[in-house]
């Protein structure tokens, strides 16, 4: 299933994601996992490079002014979770390959 934003009352889908998109977002995530290991909080800049990698992860259909308007962007709690389902998003993708592919290799096809 596609991960969706609604920003400013208007829908988004996250598109197919590119290798080099991934590799950006996994310095980010691997950079505030370490952090949220050591202590639990997220720094300034961990919190800003989360704010460009989910514009970043959408193709940057929006920015990160839109992401965070107070009256139609996204709350902090929601940016955060959105930024935490990225990886569940891409897993469920992968989950769908895999069990596609054992279904042909059962059925012979």
């Amino acid at each position: 299933m596609k991960r969706k934003l609604i920003i400013n009352g208007k829908e988004y889908e996250m598109p197919k994601m590119d290798v080099d998109t991934y590799m950006e977002y996994l310095e980010v995530r691997d950079d505030i996992m370490g952090t949220e290991k050591k202590s639990g909080l997220y720094t300034a800049e961990q919190f800003r490079k989360m704010l460009d990698c989910i514009c970043m992860v959408y193709g940057n259909q929006f920015t990160v002014d839109e992401l965070k308007d107070k009256e139609t962007g996204l709350g902090v709690a929601a940016i955060i979770m959105e930024f935490a389902l990225i990886e569940e998003s891409l897993g469920d993708e992968v989950n769908g390959k895999v069990e596609k592919l054992q279904k042909n290799f059962t059925s012979g096809k």
